[in-house]
């Protein structure tokens, strides 16, 4: 059994297809993004320069810094291109009763 706990995070409703949200939870800027086969969830903090990833790009299932365009695979965190060397972290997620939880 695993120690983490899933958090409620934002109504699905509230997250359209191919959009992404930052949300708090437990004091941490968790990204929420509905890619078309699915929602993930990541740090909203890029590796590299330390932008925030709501302010950056969705495309597909890649996800674009703002700052100096590294890339990162939504489903799993990892660099996809650009001058970022180290994935963001990502957590799982459900949807519970229409709300988008997360496991922190």
């Amino acid at each position: 059994m695993s120690d983490k706990t899933f958090f409620p995070a934002l109504p699905a409703a509230q997250l359209p297809a191919g959009q992404m949200r930052c949300v708090e939870i437990s004091g941490r800027l968790v990204l929420l993004a509905h890619a078309k086969d699915g929602i993930y969830a990541l740090d909203n903090l890029c590796s590299h320069g330390h932008a925030r990833m709501d302010e950056g790009r969705l495309r597909g299932h890649r996800l674009i810094c703002p700052l100096h365009a590294a890339s990162f695979d939504v489903r799993t965190g990892a660099v996809l291109g650009g001058a970022a060397t180290q994935a963001l972290p990502s957590h799982p997620v459900r949807i519970v009763d229409g709300q988008i939880e997360v496991q922190l």
